[in-house]
């Protein structure tokens, strides 16, 4: 269809040419349609090869391409059409060619009767003869690789043979006949289709078995004037186009189970015909196209009337051209070309024939191309080859160019992959277009990808823009590096911004993700300058000029600017940069910013800035916001700070404390010695604040002035006693009692809480008789049962005091009397201790003692029995706290000749190593004497000691 005006921009003749041009027919408009694909002649030594023969069949692998001659030859050519090889293999026309899937091996046929399957890269040639002219042969896709070397050959004899090598040669097996010629095969992995005057009949090689038949179209011509045309899709697709009806067959697999019961076996029995459509046209060859179809149509003279399929055009030179047709399943035309082939007027149906390159796992029956592979479509006439292709990204942008479809144009460089200078050439186009339309904006917004990284193209369209007055729309779209532009060019940019109202926020926002490193800040810093205090200083064009102070490094005249704006960040920008100095001048600012974090700032600094000055700058701004709530705020903080800070400003904080904050103004007011008391006092009796009167009060000297508030106004009696207390004056106790007589529950009270303070006797006393005292026994009973229980702690206390001493003393008593047993098995007595009684703790304490005991005996200690020096490394011993010490054998003696002397019964002895009382003790108080003597351990003491005791 014809592209609309406003879409390539075209105006004035094109426009009225359109206009009056409305009755145009549709298939002139049709004519408008991109094609599809593009075409050429094929060179190189095709012409050659053909002004002395005939074209009659054609075959493409990967890597070659195979060309048959009316004359018997087959031509080897590359794909640009230079001959490779020449087999002379027929005597009479060749008929069909097909080439294995690896393109080693080109077989072919010939009226002669022959099949030849020759070797490309060998001298291996095979000739069969079947003495009949044969129209048809398929190799095995496999051919190259199997050693079976299979073929499928039929022609006018009406037999199919499927040749096949065996161990005794090839033998030839028939797998249909009798229902006429032969006029097609096509072999696609295990399947293998072939045409004969009956219709389509699909075999399955690996299984051996008919899988199809597909009737012949009714009413299409004999196969000898037209024939039929077979092409693999892919492995299960067949597309049929035979006269002028096309069918697209699917072959399914079903799933069979085998002899055994147990393994299946596939079946492909099942055929469906997923698509049918009838063509005004005579089908000369078919192939795919994607998801679609490329006919190669003839059609029919008008002399052939409408009953084309029984006539055939003559050769009398009134043919038409043949077209090319990309059609869907569907039948529906997406494109047609008409081909100017060499003699096309002398032609017939059967003339022309159309082949496509195959693909990988493909045979040149079939198949779809890969990503990034292009299918290529041949188009034999006798005298001529012409090669198509599909169109590429730059065929398609040079198209949408010539229509003047800019957009698209443009859509396609980016899609494609297209030529730099292609893409400068659609860019430059295309913004020329826009610029005439008046669409700055989408211009400007499509500079990137069209002027990408040219620097002098961008500085030519800022200028130009400028010129226009433009500019401002193209700047967000700007580079700031690869490519880097000149300064200048940054610098008009920003001032274009500057100077319009209506772009502040894109002047700020563009400062902000610029590098400043690119421009000068001095020229647009002049011109906004002269609009401070302007009605055209926006608060955006404020902050931008904050930004461009804060590049230049004027931090104070960017500090005004942000305290101005209200910046939550100031604070950080003054302790980033130490602008102290800077907010003397801003304190109303920064309270309105954020007041927690102003007053400590005011605070810390008030050597910069007094009190006096904040509250001056406060008050100054008492018409913007609620003035008093800021100056108790900050007071407050500089009380805490220091009392004696803003001691003139005393008198204000009590009413700023009375108003704001009445729990903390008791504690201000008996904190500070620099207030009026007679304002202070004022104050609270204005708002009632009791509590403060009776401080105030007390410390002007009306102390019975304050307590009648206690009493009357508070009717806190408790509170009243503590007041009285703190003022240790005994007529205040008087005047305290004297107000309470007349008020029984108050006494009772009274009576609770002066125990420590006054003597209750002396209060009841006082009390008139008569005097009904709520709760008055209950009050006695408390406070005598309060005076028993402070007498029972205290003699408590004492009566624990004296048993912690006691004990203490017999523990270390007991300690004193243990003894350590020192021996040189030390290692063995160490594993029996453990495993008996002391704890890991204990043994490294015992030990250290042990060591000490080992370096006083070695200094030249003596026993205290035999007064021989001890030899640690002989004999044992036993050592006491008390300083003595023993041979084991000397105390053993001495402790059973004293126990025969007291006759007693000499308690039985063990060895040193098993008396548990001389193993590394902790001393533990736990372990008293009653508690060994009931274990039955020996009772061993110190000789000396216990003698001098006795």
């Amino acid at each position: 269809m014809l592209p609309k005006q406003s879409d390539n921009g075209m105006e004035g003749d094109d426009e009225r040419e359109e206009e009056s041009e409305e009755e145009n027919s549709e298939a002139e408009e049709e004519e408008e349609d991109e094609p599809r694909l593009k075409y050429q002649r094929m060179g190189g030594s095709v012409p050659t090869l053909l002004q002395s023969d005939a074209a009659s069949c054609i075959a493409v692998a990967e890597r070659m391409i195979a060309l048959g001659t009316h004359s018997g030859l087959v031509h080897i050519l590359d794909f640009i059409g230079n001959q490779v090889k020449e087999f002379s293999a027929h005597s009479a026309a060749v008929n069909d060619i097909c080439f294995d899937v690896e393109g080693e091996y080109i077989g072919s046929c010939s009226d002669d009767g022959s099949v030849v399957i020759n070797s490309l890269f060998t001298e291996d040639k095979m000739q069969f003869e079947y003495h009949r002219p044969m129209k048809a042969i398929a190799l095995d896709p496999d051919y190259a690789r199997k050693s079976s070397r299979r073929f499928v050959t039929g022609g006018l004899a009406g037999h199919v043979y499927f040749n096949v090598k065996k161990w005794i040669g090839y033998r030839d097996q028939v797998l249909h006949s009798g229902e006429g010629p032969i006029h097609v095969v096509k072999w696609r992995s295990s399947l293998v289709a072939w045409a004969n005057d009956a219709g389509v009949k699909v075999y399955d090689a690996a299984n051996d078995q008919r899988i199809t038949f597909i009737e012949r179209p009714r009413g299409s011509p004999r196969p000898e004037l037209l024939l039929p045309h077979l092409v693999w899709q892919d492995d299960t697709l067949l597309v049929i186009g035979w006269g002028t009806s096309v069918k697209i067959a699917s072959i399914g697999t079903n799933q069979n189970t085998g002899a055994s019961g147990t393994l299946p076996m596939s079946s492909m029995n099942k055929v469906d015909i997923v698509a049918s459509f009838q063509t005004t046209y005579f089908i000369s060859g078919i192939a795919p196209f994607g998801d679609s179809l490329v006919v190669l149509a003839y059609i029919p003279g008008e002399e052939d009337g409408e009953d084309f399929c029984s006539t055939v055009p003559s050769r009398q030179g009134n043919a038409q051209r043949p077209e090319v047709r990309v059609v869907t399943w569907n039948n529906d035309e997406l494109a047609t070309d008409a081909l100017p082939v060499h003699g096309f007027e002398h032609y017939k149906a059967k003339d022309y024939s159309l082949a496509h390159a195959p693909f990988s796992g493909s045979s040149y029956a079939g198949g779809q191309w890969a990503a990034g592979d292009e299918p290529f479509y041949y188009v034999v006439s006798p005298k001529d080859v012409v090669i198509a292709k599909p169109r590429d990204a730059e065929d398609h942008i040079s198209w949408l160019l010539q229509h003047g479809w800019h957009e698209k144009a443009l859509e396609a460089v980016e899609a494609g992959q297209g030529r730099s200078e292609l893409v400068d050439e659609v860019g430059s186009r295309y913004l020329d277009h826009l610029i005439v339309e008046r669409k700055y904006a989408e211009a400007a917004s499509l500079c990137p990808k069209l002027l990408r990284g040219s620097a002098s193209a961008w500085e030519r369209w800022v200028f130009h823009f400028a010129h226009l007055r433009q500019l401002p729309v193209l700047v967000p779209y700007m580079p700031t590096e690869n490519p880097k532009l000149r300064d200048t060019a940054y610098e008009v940019a920003l001032v274009a911004l500057a100077t319009n109202p209506s772009f502040h926020t894109d002047l700020l926002s563009t400062i902000k993700s610029w590098p400043p490193v690119i421009y000068s800040v001095l020229p647009i810093i002049s011109a906004i300058e002269p609009q401070h205090n302007t009605s055209s200083m926006t608060d955006a064009l404020k902050e931008a000029l904050a930004e461009l102070y804060l590049i230049d490094g004027q931090y104070e005249k960017a500090f005004a600017l942000y305290a101005d704006l209200m910046k939550p960040d100031v604070f950080d920008f003054i302790e980033k940069h130490n602008l102290h100095d800077a907010i003397r001048e801003k304190v109303a600012q920064l309270m309105m910013i954020d007041c927690k974090r102003a007053i400590p700032l005011l605070i810390l600094h008030r050597d910069l800035i007094s009190p006096q000055d904040v509250v001056s700058q406060l008050m100054a701004a008492k018409n913007k916001f609620d003035v008093r709530h800021f100056l108790h705020l900050y007071l407050h903080s500089l009380f805490e700070s220091n009392p004696h800070a803003g001691k003139d400003f005393h008198d204000m904080q009590v009413e700023l404390y009375a108003d704001y904050d009445k729990k903390t103004l008791l504690p201000f007011l008996r904190s500070s010695q620099h207030y009026t008391l007679e304002k202070a006092y004022d104050i609270c009796v204005k708002r009632d604040l009791l509590r403060e009167q009776v401080f105030i009060l007390g410390r002007m000297g009306n102390s019975k002035q304050a307590l009648a508030v206690i009493i009357n106004k508070l009717g806190d009696i408790e509170e009243a006693i503590e007041f009285v207390s703190m003022q240790h004056d005994d007529d205040l106790w008087e005047e305290l009692i004297k107000q309470c007589l007349n008020k029984p529950e108050m006494v009772g009270v009274l009576l609770e809480h002066t125990v420590g303070n006054l003597d209750p006797l002396y209060i009841v006393n006082m009390v008139p008789n008569g005097l009904e005292i709520p709760r008055l026994r209950d009050r006695l009973v408390k406070i005598i049962t309060d005076y028993r229980t402070e007498t029972s702690l205290r003699h408590g206390c004492n009566d624990i005091l004296k048993a912690d001493c006691v004990n203490l003393l017999i523990k270390y008593y007991k300690e004193a009397r243990r003894a350590i047993y020192l021996s040189n098995e030390e290692d063995g007595a160490r594993s029996k201790r453990d495993k008996n009684r002391a704890s890991q703790f204990a043994d490294r304490y015992l030990s250290v003692r042990s060591m000490e005991v080992k370096s006083k005996t070695r200094g030249g200690t003596r026993c205290c029995v035999c007064f021989d020096p001890f030899s640690i490394q002989n004999v044992s011993i036993i050592a006491f706290f008390c300083c003595h010490a023993y041979h084991t054998t000397c105390l053993m003696d001495s402790t059973i000749s004293i126990s025969q002397q007291q006759k007693k019964p000499p308690t039985p002895t063990k060895p040193p190593d098993e008396l548990s009382y001389y193993e590394y003790d902790n001393g533990g108080a736990e372990n008293d004497e009653d508690e060994d003597a009931s274990l039955g351990s020996p009772q061993m003491r110190c000789i000396l000691c216990t003698t001098a005791a006795g």
